[in-house]
Protein backbone atom coordinates (compact mmCIF):
# COMPACT_ATOMS: atom_id res chain seq x y z
CA UNK A 1 0.00 0.00 0.00
CA UNK A 2 2.91 2.51 0.73
CA UNK A 3 3.84 1.90 -2.84
CA UNK A 4 0.18 3.17 -4.03
CA UNK A 5 0.80 6.19 -2.03
CA UNK A 6 4.07 6.92 -3.89
CA UNK A 7 2.37 6.34 -7.33
CA UNK A 8 -0.43 8.70 -6.53
CA UNK A 9 1.95 11.49 -6.43
CA UNK A 10 1.97 14.21 -9.34
CA UNK A 11 5.49 13.08 -10.76
CA UNK A 12 5.67 16.41 -12.64
CA UNK A 13 6.33 17.88 -9.94
CA UNK A 14 4.59 21.52 -10.53
CA UNK A 15 5.19 24.76 -8.77
CA UNK A 16 2.88 26.24 -5.89
CA UNK A 17 0.12 28.20 -7.07
CA UNK A 18 1.73 30.90 -8.84
CA UNK A 19 -0.87 33.94 -7.55
CA UNK A 20 -0.03 32.89 -4.04
CA UNK A 21 3.47 33.28 -4.49
CA UNK A 22 3.40 36.80 -5.78
CA UNK A 23 0.86 37.90 -3.46
CA UNK A 24 2.93 37.21 -0.45
CA UNK A 25 5.85 38.40 -2.23
CA UNK A 26 3.59 41.89 -2.59
CA UNK A 27 2.79 41.96 0.98
CA UNK A 28 5.94 41.98 2.08
CA UNK A 29 7.47 44.48 -0.81
CA UNK A 30 4.57 46.78 0.57
CA UNK A 31 5.12 46.43 4.03
CA UNK A 32 8.65 47.56 3.46
CA UNK A 33 8.09 50.56 1.17
CA UNK A 34 5.36 51.59 3.65
CA UNK A 35 7.81 51.62 6.53
CA UNK A 36 10.66 52.49 4.80
CA UNK A 37 8.93 55.60 3.74
CA UNK A 38 7.34 56.57 6.94
CA UNK A 39 10.64 56.15 8.71
CA UNK A 40 12.82 59.00 6.12
CA UNK A 41 10.08 61.01 6.70
CA UNK A 42 10.46 60.99 10.55
CA UNK A 43 13.94 62.01 11.34
CA UNK A 44 13.75 61.45 15.19
CA UNK A 45 13.70 57.86 14.03
CA UNK A 46 16.77 55.96 15.53
CA UNK A 47 18.50 52.24 14.43
CA UNK A 48 17.17 51.80 11.08
CA UNK A 49 18.33 48.99 9.37
CA UNK A 50 16.79 47.53 5.53
CA UNK A 51 19.20 45.39 3.89
CA UNK A 52 18.60 43.34 0.67
CA UNK A 53 20.82 40.81 -0.72
CA UNK A 54 20.80 38.99 -4.03
CA UNK A 55 22.82 35.97 -4.80
CA UNK A 56 23.56 32.97 -7.01
CA UNK A 57 24.78 30.01 -6.83
CA UNK A 58 25.95 26.59 -8.88
CA UNK A 59 25.98 23.25 -7.57
CA UNK A 60 27.40 20.36 -9.41
CA UNK A 61 26.63 16.36 -8.13
CA UNK A 62 27.52 13.39 -9.09
CA UNK A 63 25.17 10.92 -7.36
CA UNK A 64 25.36 6.77 -7.91
CA UNK A 65 21.50 7.10 -7.60
CA UNK A 66 19.81 10.03 -9.25
CA UNK A 67 16.51 8.83 -9.02
CA UNK A 68 16.13 7.31 -5.35
CA UNK A 69 12.22 6.38 -5.64
CA UNK A 70 13.50 3.58 -8.37
CA UNK A 71 13.83 -0.02 -7.13
CA UNK A 72 17.61 -0.77 -6.66
CA UNK A 73 18.35 -2.74 -9.60
CA UNK A 74 17.24 0.39 -11.42
CA UNK A 75 19.84 2.77 -9.81
CA UNK A 76 21.63 5.27 -12.42
CA UNK A 77 24.46 7.08 -12.06
CA UNK A 78 25.33 10.69 -13.47
CA UNK A 79 25.69 14.77 -13.01
CA UNK A 80 22.91 16.67 -11.12
CA UNK A 81 23.55 20.33 -11.87
CA UNK A 82 21.79 23.05 -10.23
CA UNK A 83 21.11 26.60 -10.27
CA UNK A 84 19.81 29.07 -7.89
CA UNK A 85 19.48 32.30 -8.11
CA UNK A 86 18.19 34.22 -5.09
CA UNK A 87 17.27 37.01 -2.67
CA UNK A 88 17.60 37.81 0.90
CA UNK A 89 15.96 40.72 2.33
CA UNK A 90 16.47 41.38 6.57
CA UNK A 91 14.55 44.64 7.83
CA UNK A 92 15.01 45.92 11.34
CA UNK A 93 12.83 48.91 11.96
CA UNK A 94 10.61 50.76 14.10
CA UNK A 95 7.77 49.07 12.83
CA UNK A 96 8.68 46.00 10.40
CA UNK A 97 10.96 43.23 11.85
CA UNK A 98 11.05 40.23 8.91
CA UNK A 99 13.37 37.63 7.51
CA UNK A 100 13.03 37.20 3.91
CA UNK A 101 15.02 34.51 2.08
CA UNK A 102 13.68 32.81 -2.00
CA UNK A 103 15.46 31.31 -4.14
CA UNK A 104 14.67 29.55 -7.80
CA UNK A 105 16.47 26.12 -7.98
CA UNK A 106 16.97 24.61 -11.69
CA UNK A 107 17.79 21.07 -11.63
CA UNK A 108 19.21 19.53 -14.56
CA UNK A 109 20.20 15.77 -14.77
CA UNK A 110 22.55 13.93 -16.92
CA UNK A 111 20.42 10.91 -16.91
CA UNK A 112 17.93 11.33 -19.96
CA UNK A 113 15.30 9.29 -17.75
CA UNK A 114 15.09 12.35 -15.30
CA UNK A 115 13.27 15.48 -16.50
CA UNK A 116 14.74 18.39 -15.25
CA UNK A 117 12.35 20.50 -13.25
CA UNK A 118 12.47 23.78 -11.05
CA UNK A 119 12.10 24.10 -7.52
CA UNK A 120 11.66 26.84 -5.27
CA UNK A 121 12.50 27.64 -1.95
CA UNK A 122 11.03 30.07 0.71
CA UNK A 123 11.11 31.33 4.17
CA UNK A 124 10.26 34.35 5.29
CA UNK A 125 8.72 35.72 9.27
CA UNK A 126 7.91 38.70 10.78
CA UNK A 127 5.61 41.30 12.08
CA UNK A 128 4.79 44.64 11.23
CA UNK A 129 3.20 47.10 13.66
CA UNK A 130 0.27 48.68 12.06
CA UNK A 131 -0.74 51.39 14.85
CA UNK A 132 1.86 51.64 18.25
CA UNK A 133 1.40 49.64 20.75
CA UNK A 134 -1.73 48.29 19.41
CA UNK A 135 -2.48 46.72 16.23
CA UNK A 136 0.42 44.12 14.73
CA UNK A 137 0.60 41.47 11.55
CA UNK A 138 2.76 38.18 11.88
CA UNK A 139 3.11 36.81 8.86
CA UNK A 140 5.42 33.49 8.06
CA UNK A 141 5.78 31.70 4.76
CA UNK A 142 7.58 28.58 3.59
CA UNK A 143 7.64 26.63 0.07
CA UNK A 144 9.80 23.45 0.67
CA UNK A 145 10.08 20.10 -1.12
CA UNK A 146 8.45 17.40 1.35
CA UNK A 147 7.59 14.34 1.64
CA UNK A 148 4.40 12.59 1.30
CA UNK A 149 4.20 9.28 2.85
CA UNK A 150 6.36 8.22 5.94
CA UNK A 151 7.01 5.18 4.29
CA UNK A 152 8.15 5.79 0.72
CA UNK A 153 11.15 6.42 0.09
CA UNK A 154 13.08 9.40 1.69
CA UNK A 155 15.49 11.94 0.03
CA UNK A 156 18.75 12.27 0.86
CA UNK A 157 18.44 16.10 -0.77
CA UNK A 158 16.06 18.65 -2.53
CA UNK A 159 17.95 17.55 -6.04
CA UNK A 160 17.14 14.15 -5.52
CA UNK A 161 14.40 13.03 -8.06
CA UNK A 162 12.12 11.04 -6.17
CA UNK A 163 8.21 10.82 -6.63
CA UNK A 164 7.47 10.36 -2.72
CA UNK A 165 8.38 13.76 -2.66
CA UNK A 166 6.32 16.81 -3.51
CA UNK A 167 6.50 21.06 -3.13
CA UNK A 168 4.55 22.17 -0.42
CA UNK A 169 3.89 25.53 0.47
CA UNK A 170 2.94 27.51 3.58
CA UNK A 171 1.53 30.85 4.27
CA UNK A 172 0.35 32.31 7.50
CA UNK A 173 -1.55 36.20 8.08
CA UNK A 174 -2.10 36.91 11.54
CA UNK A 175 -3.37 40.50 12.83
CA UNK A 176 -4.29 40.56 16.33
CA UNK A 177 -4.46 43.66 18.55
CA UNK A 178 -3.60 44.19 22.58
CA UNK A 179 -3.80 46.52 25.27
CA UNK A 180 -5.33 47.43 28.67
CA UNK A 181 -9.08 48.15 29.95
CA UNK A 182 -9.38 50.48 33.03
CA UNK A 183 -5.50 50.10 33.50
CA UNK A 184 -6.92 46.59 35.02
CA UNK A 185 -7.60 43.85 32.79
CA UNK A 186 -4.60 43.25 29.44
CA UNK A 187 -6.92 42.32 26.52
CA UNK A 188 -5.60 40.42 23.29
CA UNK A 189 -7.91 39.24 20.38
CA UNK A 190 -5.57 37.47 17.16
CA UNK A 191 -7.32 36.31 13.76
CA UNK A 192 -5.09 33.78 12.06
CA UNK A 193 -5.31 32.63 8.53
CA UNK A 194 -3.18 29.83 6.95
CA UNK A 195 -3.48 27.91 3.86
CA UNK A 196 -1.52 25.00 2.64
CA UNK A 197 -0.76 23.42 -0.44
CA UNK A 198 1.13 20.65 -2.02
CA UNK A 199 1.61 19.65 -5.48
CA UNK A 200 0.67 15.78 -5.04
CA UNK A 201 -2.72 14.85 -5.95
CA UNK A 202 -3.26 12.20 -3.35
CA UNK A 203 -2.79 14.46 -0.71
CA UNK A 204 -5.17 17.16 0.88
CA UNK A 205 -4.75 21.23 1.05
CA UNK A 206 -5.73 22.65 4.06
CA UNK A 207 -7.09 25.97 4.39
CA UNK A 208 -7.54 27.41 8.65
CA UNK A 209 -9.41 30.33 10.17
CA UNK A 210 -8.75 30.49 13.88
CA UNK A 211 -10.02 32.94 16.31
CA UNK A 212 -7.90 33.54 19.58
CA UNK A 213 -9.14 35.65 22.60
CA UNK A 214 -8.20 36.55 26.42
CA UNK A 215 -8.97 38.77 28.95
CA UNK A 216 -6.40 38.55 32.17
CA UNK A 217 -5.58 40.42 35.74
CA UNK A 218 -5.50 40.27 39.00
CA UNK A 219 -7.26 39.72 42.05
CA UNK A 220 -6.88 41.78 45.65
CA UNK A 221 -4.68 38.99 46.19
CA UNK A 222 -1.54 40.32 44.88
CA UNK A 223 -0.38 36.40 44.37
CA UNK A 224 -3.39 35.29 42.25
CA UNK A 225 -4.17 36.38 39.16
CA UNK A 226 -6.68 34.77 36.27
CA UNK A 227 -7.26 34.30 32.45
CA UNK A 228 -10.17 33.78 30.40
CA UNK A 229 -9.38 32.41 26.51
CA UNK A 230 -11.54 31.34 23.90
CA UNK A 231 -10.86 30.15 20.45
CA UNK A 232 -12.45 29.09 17.46
CA UNK A 233 -10.84 27.08 14.48
CA UNK A 234 -12.04 25.78 10.91
CA UNK A 235 -10.13 23.29 9.02
CA UNK A 236 -11.33 23.33 5.54
CA UNK A 237 -9.49 20.20 3.72
CA UNK A 238 -9.89 20.22 -0.25
CA UNK A 239 -10.01 16.12 -0.08
CA UNK A 240 -12.18 15.68 3.10
CA UNK A 241 -14.64 17.30 5.50
CA UNK A 242 -14.02 20.32 7.37
CA UNK A 243 -13.54 20.22 10.76
CA UNK A 244 -14.62 22.77 13.67
CA UNK A 245 -13.59 23.17 17.34
CA UNK A 246 -14.55 25.40 19.72
CA UNK A 247 -12.75 26.33 23.37
CA UNK A 248 -13.07 28.47 26.08
CA UNK A 249 -11.77 27.78 29.63
CA UNK A 250 -10.66 29.78 32.68
CA UNK A 251 -7.30 29.79 34.31
CA UNK A 252 -6.27 30.58 37.68
CA UNK A 253 -2.62 31.08 38.73
CA UNK A 254 -1.04 31.72 42.06
CA UNK A 255 2.58 32.73 43.36
CA UNK A 256 3.62 30.60 46.28
CA UNK A 257 7.12 32.44 45.48
CA UNK A 258 8.82 34.17 43.61
CA UNK A 259 10.14 31.30 41.69
CA UNK A 260 7.37 28.95 41.74
CA UNK A 261 3.82 29.09 40.57
CA UNK A 262 1.26 27.22 40.44
CA UNK A 263 -2.17 27.27 38.09
CA UNK A 264 -5.29 25.01 37.34
CA UNK A 265 -8.02 25.48 34.47
CA UNK A 266 -11.26 24.50 33.58
CA UNK A 267 -13.73 25.27 30.69
CA UNK A 268 -15.32 23.30 28.00
CA UNK A 269 -14.60 22.45 24.19
CA UNK A 270 -16.51 21.08 21.47
CA UNK A 271 -15.69 19.95 17.81
CA UNK A 272 -16.49 16.83 15.02
CA UNK A 273 -13.29 15.38 15.13
CA UNK A 274 -13.99 12.37 16.31
CA UNK A 275 -17.93 12.65 15.48
CA UNK A 276 -19.72 13.61 12.54
CA UNK A 277 -21.82 15.70 14.15
CA UNK A 278 -19.95 17.91 17.31
CA UNK A 279 -19.74 16.75 20.95
CA UNK A 280 -18.96 18.63 23.50
CA UNK A 281 -16.77 18.06 26.74
CA UNK A 282 -15.54 19.30 29.97
CA UNK A 283 -11.89 20.20 30.37
CA UNK A 284 -10.02 20.71 33.48
CA UNK A 285 -5.76 20.62 34.24
CA UNK A 286 -3.30 21.93 36.61
CA UNK A 287 0.58 22.62 36.44
CA UNK A 288 3.45 24.50 37.89
CA UNK A 289 6.32 26.83 36.80
CA UNK A 290 9.44 26.34 38.26
CA UNK A 291 12.54 28.37 37.54
CA UNK A 292 15.03 27.45 40.47
CA UNK A 293 17.73 29.50 38.93
CA UNK A 294 18.00 32.14 36.22
CA UNK A 295 19.47 29.43 33.81
CA UNK A 296 17.04 26.47 34.67
CA UNK A 297 13.17 26.69 33.63
CA UNK A 298 10.70 23.70 34.63
CA UNK A 299 7.11 23.69 33.03
CA UNK A 300 4.62 21.03 33.83
CA UNK A 301 0.83 21.26 32.68
CA UNK A 302 -1.69 17.72 32.44
CA UNK A 303 -4.91 18.66 31.86
CA UNK A 304 -8.10 16.74 30.54
CA UNK A 305 -9.22 16.56 27.24
CA UNK A 306 -12.03 14.90 24.67
CA UNK A 307 -9.23 12.26 23.59
CA UNK A 308 -8.03 11.72 27.13
CA UNK A 309 -5.02 13.54 28.63
CA UNK A 310 -3.03 16.09 26.97
CA UNK A 311 -0.23 17.18 28.50
CA UNK A 312 3.10 20.35 27.99
CA UNK A 313 6.01 19.04 29.86
CA UNK A 314 9.58 21.27 29.33
CA UNK A 315 13.04 21.49 31.42
CA UNK A 316 15.77 23.73 30.08
CA UNK A 317 19.08 24.41 31.63
CA UNK A 318 22.09 26.28 30.45
CA UNK A 319 25.66 25.63 31.69
CA UNK A 320 28.50 28.11 30.77
CA UNK A 321 29.64 26.13 28.02
CA UNK A 322 26.78 24.00 27.22
CA UNK A 323 22.79 23.47 27.33
CA UNK A 324 20.10 21.09 27.48
CA UNK A 325 16.52 21.21 26.35
CA UNK A 326 13.71 18.52 27.14
CA UNK A 327 9.55 19.21 25.84
CA UNK A 328 6.88 17.18 25.75
CA UNK A 329 3.53 17.63 24.39
CA UNK A 330 0.20 15.90 23.54
CA UNK A 331 -2.59 17.77 21.50
CA UNK A 332 -4.42 17.88 18.70
CA UNK A 333 -2.67 19.10 15.37
CA UNK A 334 -4.81 19.56 12.09
CA UNK A 335 -1.85 21.34 10.04
CA UNK A 336 0.29 19.01 8.06
CA UNK A 337 3.05 17.40 9.78
CA UNK A 338 5.82 19.23 8.20
CA UNK A 339 3.87 22.57 9.73
CA UNK A 340 3.95 21.01 12.96
CA UNK A 341 7.91 20.03 13.50
CA UNK A 342 7.19 16.53 13.20
CA UNK A 343 11.17 15.29 13.09
CA UNK A 344 13.98 17.21 12.77
CA UNK A 345 13.36 18.71 9.13
CA UNK A 346 16.23 20.84 7.47
CA UNK A 347 19.69 22.22 8.80
CA UNK A 348 17.87 25.10 9.60
CA UNK A 349 15.50 23.27 11.91
CA UNK A 350 18.19 21.89 13.48
CA UNK A 351 19.97 25.75 14.17
CA UNK A 352 16.50 26.66 14.94
CA UNK A 353 16.28 24.49 18.08
CA UNK A 354 19.79 25.36 19.11
CA UNK A 355 19.13 29.28 19.22
CA UNK A 356 15.55 28.81 20.99
CA UNK A 357 17.24 26.73 23.78
CA UNK A 358 19.86 29.79 24.06
CA UNK A 359 17.75 32.30 23.96
CA UNK A 360 14.72 31.11 25.87
CA UNK A 361 15.53 32.74 29.24
CA UNK A 362 15.82 36.59 26.88
CA UNK A 363 12.07 36.48 25.79
CA UNK A 364 8.89 35.96 27.75
CA UNK A 365 6.82 36.37 24.31
CA UNK A 366 6.52 33.32 22.54
CA UNK A 367 6.11 35.18 19.50
CA UNK A 368 9.56 36.95 19.65
CA UNK A 369 11.24 34.23 20.89
CA UNK A 370 10.28 32.45 17.71
CA UNK A 371 11.40 35.29 15.85
CA UNK A 372 14.85 35.45 17.33
CA UNK A 373 15.55 32.04 17.08
CA UNK A 374 14.53 31.90 13.20
CA UNK A 375 16.81 35.21 12.95
CA UNK A 376 19.68 33.39 15.09
CA UNK A 377 19.56 29.81 12.98
CA UNK A 378 19.70 31.73 9.75
CA UNK A 379 23.06 33.23 10.54
CA UNK A 380 24.48 30.25 11.99
CA UNK A 381 23.41 28.58 8.56
CA UNK A 382 25.19 31.67 6.80
CA UNK A 383 28.10 30.75 8.84
CA UNK A 384 28.32 27.32 8.00
CA UNK A 385 28.14 27.66 4.59
CA UNK A 386 25.02 25.21 4.50
CA UNK A 387 22.00 25.27 2.24
CA UNK A 388 19.44 26.15 5.01
CA UNK A 389 17.12 23.08 3.46
CA UNK A 390 19.55 20.31 3.61
CA UNK A 391 17.38 17.25 5.03
CA UNK A 392 18.10 16.38 8.91
CA UNK A 393 15.39 13.96 9.21
CA UNK A 394 11.96 13.94 7.00
CA UNK A 395 8.35 14.27 8.10
CA UNK A 396 5.00 13.44 6.03
CA UNK A 397 2.11 14.87 5.14
CA UNK A 398 -1.72 13.99 6.55
CA UNK A 399 -4.49 15.02 5.23
CA UNK A 400 -6.86 14.78 8.66
CA UNK A 401 -6.57 16.16 12.47
CA UNK A 402 -4.47 14.09 14.56
CA UNK A 403 -4.10 13.52 18.09
CA UNK A 404 0.20 14.31 17.83
CA UNK A 405 2.24 13.39 21.15
CA UNK A 406 5.86 15.06 20.54
CA UNK A 407 8.65 14.92 22.58
CA UNK A 408 12.55 16.51 21.83
CA UNK A 409 15.78 16.51 23.62
CA UNK A 410 18.22 19.07 22.58
CA UNK A 411 22.17 19.18 23.94
CA UNK A 412 23.93 21.77 22.71
CA UNK A 413 28.38 22.15 23.57
CA UNK A 414 30.45 25.18 22.85
CA UNK A 415 33.92 25.73 22.30
CA UNK A 416 35.89 28.08 21.02
CA UNK A 417 36.46 26.55 17.37
CA UNK A 418 33.52 23.68 18.19
CA UNK A 419 29.62 23.54 18.16
CA UNK A 420 27.94 20.13 18.84
CA UNK A 421 24.43 19.66 18.54
CA UNK A 422 22.79 16.52 19.40
CA UNK A 423 18.55 16.15 18.61
CA UNK A 424 16.83 13.46 19.86
CA UNK A 425 13.25 13.27 18.97
CA UNK A 426 9.98 10.73 19.18
CA UNK A 427 6.79 11.67 17.59
CA UNK A 428 3.45 10.03 17.77
CA UNK A 429 0.45 10.73 15.28
CA UNK A 430 -3.11 8.45 15.89
CA UNK A 431 -6.24 9.33 13.56
CA UNK A 432 -9.49 10.72 15.28
CA UNK A 433 -11.14 11.21 11.77
CA UNK A 434 -14.69 10.25 12.04
CA UNK A 435 -15.26 9.79 8.16
CA UNK A 436 -14.56 10.90 5.10
CA UNK A 437 -10.97 9.97 4.91
CA UNK A 438 -8.59 10.66 2.08
CA UNK A 439 -5.71 9.33 0.41
CA UNK A 440 -2.82 10.12 3.10
CA UNK A 441 -0.64 7.36 4.65
CA UNK A 442 -3.49 6.44 7.09
CA UNK A 443 -6.18 5.67 4.72
CA UNK A 444 -3.87 4.29 1.94
CA UNK A 445 -2.15 1.80 4.27
CA UNK A 446 -4.70 0.91 6.38
CA UNK A 447 -3.09 2.10 9.54
CA UNK A 448 -4.28 4.40 12.14
CA UNK A 449 -0.83 5.20 14.24
CA UNK A 450 2.49 6.73 12.95
CA UNK A 451 5.47 6.89 15.22
CA UNK A 452 8.84 8.08 14.26
CA UNK A 453 11.99 8.63 16.35
CA UNK A 454 15.02 9.84 15.27
CA UNK A 455 17.96 11.38 16.58
CA UNK A 456 20.78 14.28 14.61
CA UNK A 457 24.16 14.68 15.62
CA UNK A 458 26.20 17.86 13.94
CA UNK A 459 29.15 18.96 14.84
CA UNK A 460 31.04 22.18 13.19
CA UNK A 461 34.54 23.21 13.41
CA UNK A 462 35.99 26.23 12.33
CA UNK A 463 39.29 25.50 10.91
CA UNK A 464 40.29 29.21 10.20
CA UNK A 465 38.71 32.63 9.85
CA UNK A 466 37.66 31.55 6.35
CA UNK A 467 37.04 28.01 6.25
CA UNK A 468 34.36 25.82 8.62
CA UNK A 469 34.41 22.01 8.71
CA UNK A 470 30.69 20.10 9.62
CA UNK A 471 30.20 16.38 10.11
CA UNK A 472 26.08 15.24 10.50
CA UNK A 473 25.18 12.03 11.11
CA UNK A 474 21.29 11.54 11.32
CA UNK A 475 18.78 8.39 11.86
CA UNK A 476 15.17 8.59 11.42
CA UNK A 477 12.96 5.17 11.94
CA UNK A 478 9.04 5.31 10.83
CA UNK A 479 6.60 2.81 12.06
CA UNK A 480 3.29 2.70 11.34
CA UNK A 481 0.47 0.02 13.22
CA UNK A 482 -3.44 -0.87 12.43
CA UNK A 483 -4.97 -3.10 9.83
CA UNK A 484 -1.06 -3.46 8.85
CA UNK A 485 2.20 -2.88 9.83
CA UNK A 486 4.73 -0.91 8.26
CA UNK A 487 8.58 0.15 8.99
CA UNK A 488 11.02 2.48 7.37
CA UNK A 489 14.67 3.39 8.11
CA UNK A 490 16.50 6.52 6.81
CA UNK A 491 20.50 7.08 7.63
CA UNK A 492 22.48 9.41 6.44
CA UNK A 493 25.97 10.57 7.19
CA UNK A 494 27.49 13.80 5.62
CA UNK A 495 30.65 15.44 6.14
CA UNK A 496 30.92 19.25 4.33
CA UNK A 497 33.84 22.12 3.92
CA UNK A 498 33.07 25.39 3.23
CA UNK A 499 35.60 28.16 2.90
CA UNK A 500 35.61 32.22 1.69
CA UNK A 501 37.28 32.46 -1.98
CA UNK A 502 36.67 35.99 -2.09
CA UNK A 503 34.76 38.93 -0.50
CA UNK A 504 31.73 37.74 -1.48
CA UNK A 505 32.28 34.44 -2.60
CA UNK A 506 32.00 31.32 -0.88
CA UNK A 507 33.17 27.35 -2.14
CA UNK A 508 32.31 24.47 -0.66
CA UNK A 509 32.42 20.70 -0.90
CA UNK A 510 30.63 17.71 0.71
CA UNK A 511 30.55 14.10 0.59
CA UNK A 512 27.06 11.71 1.51
CA UNK A 513 26.06 7.91 2.45
CA UNK A 514 22.19 7.31 2.35
CA UNK A 515 20.68 3.67 3.25
CA UNK A 516 17.03 3.64 3.06
CA UNK A 517 15.95 0.62 4.78
CA UNK A 518 12.51 -1.01 3.84
CA UNK A 519 9.96 -3.77 2.74
CA UNK A 520 8.67 -1.86 -0.54
CA UNK A 521 12.09 -0.01 -2.16
CA UNK A 522 14.90 -0.02 -0.56
CA UNK A 523 17.80 2.07 -1.74
CA UNK A 524 21.31 3.42 -1.24
CA UNK A 525 23.10 6.53 -2.37
CA UNK A 526 26.33 7.91 -2.23
CA UNK A 527 27.01 11.60 -3.88
CA UNK A 528 29.87 14.29 -3.90
CA UNK A 529 29.03 17.70 -3.88
CA UNK A 530 30.44 20.77 -5.19
CA UNK A 531 29.12 24.38 -4.41
CA UNK A 532 30.39 27.66 -5.37
CA UNK A 533 28.04 30.88 -4.63
CA UNK A 534 28.19 34.36 -5.21
CA UNK A 535 26.34 37.17 -3.01
CA UNK A 536 26.10 40.73 -4.54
Amino acid sequence: MGTAMVMATDTAMRNSPYFLKCAYGLTIVCLATTTALAQNSDPMVQGRAFTITPRISLTETWSDNLAVSRSQNNKESGLLTQLSPGIHIDAKTARLKTYFDYALVGNFYSASSVNSRTQNSLNTFGTFEAISNWLFLDFSGRIAQQAISAFGPQSPSNGSYNTNTTETSNYRFSPYIRGHLAGVVDYSLRYTWSTTQSNASAVSNVEISDWAGQLRGGTPFQSLKWSVDASQQTADYSSGRTTEAERLYATATYTIVSQFRVSLSGGRESNNYASLNKESHPTHGYGFDWNPTERTQISAFKERRFFGNGHRYSLSHRFPLSSIRYSDSKDVSVLPNQFTSVGLGTVFDLFQQFCRQQLSNSYTDPNQLEQAANTCAATLVGQAGISPDTLVTSSFLSSRATIQRRQQLALALHGTRNTLTVLFNRNENRSVLAAGASNDDFNLNSINNIRQRGVSINLSHRLSGLSNLNLTASRQESTGTGNATLKSTTTIYQANLTTKLGAKTTGGISVRHTEFESTTNPYTENALVGTVSVVF
